[in-house]
């Protein structure tokens, strides 16, 4: 019974598209009225348009936080080479080595890192062409170093409420933080 059914659809389907095709083709040579079709509902149409690309502020914010990230990663591998190759990735070639170089001493001392920053970002400003600032009341009062044997805090990195003024340039098409300059002005979130 199905197979009978299945057959009975395919021809009627087959006679519909010969009787469209004929009509559309005997319709060919003569006039044709024009027709307006409806548009179709916004839910139905299909999307043509790829994601905007991030903004200029949106990449310079990204390599901010990811420069801090980076130096984490690049800390805690405790490695000389794979914190290079980390950082090299968040600062200009020119910089690594002096970061490498406190890296170092601190890991001599056995040290290690804890926490993170809380970013709270005021301000991103376009300084020139292919250079920004990024102004953030950061809060660095849950991170710093301790000792990795005995878990002695022997220093941290900051408070709750550090202005702080980053600089960031942008070479071979990816943002690098060039500088951080702490600001004696008191600033809030």
């Amino acid at each position: 019974m199905r197979i009978h059914k299945w057959r009975l659809l395919r021809g009627v389907a087959a006679a519909i598209l010969g009787c469209t095709l004929a009509a559309a083709v005997a319709a060919c040579g003569e006039s044709q009225a024009q027709v307006t079709l409806p548009k179709k509902p916004a839910h139905a149409q299909l999307a043509t348009s790829a994601p905007a690309p991030p903004s200029t502020r949106q990449m310079v914010v990204a390599a901010y936080e990811n420069y801090w990230q980076a130096v984490n990663q690049a800390f805690d591998s405790r490695d000389p080479a794979t914190a290079r190759s980390i950082l090299a990735t968040v600062v200009p070639k020119s910089s690594v080595s002096g970061l490498l170089k406190g890296m170092q001493e601190l890991w001599r001392r056995n040290e290690i890192a804890f926490g993170a920053p809380v970013f709270h970002i005021s301000s991103v400003k376009l300084t020139g062409p292919g250079a920004a600032a990024v102004h953030d009341c950061i809060d660095l009062s849950s991170t710093g170093f301790q000792n990795r044997k005995t878990g002695q805090i022997t220093g941290g990195l900051g408070q709750s409420h550090d202005y702080v003024i980053t600089t960031l340039a942008r070479e071979h098409g990816r943002w690098l933080v060039t500088g951080a300059f702490p600001v004696v002005q008191s600033c809030s979130y």
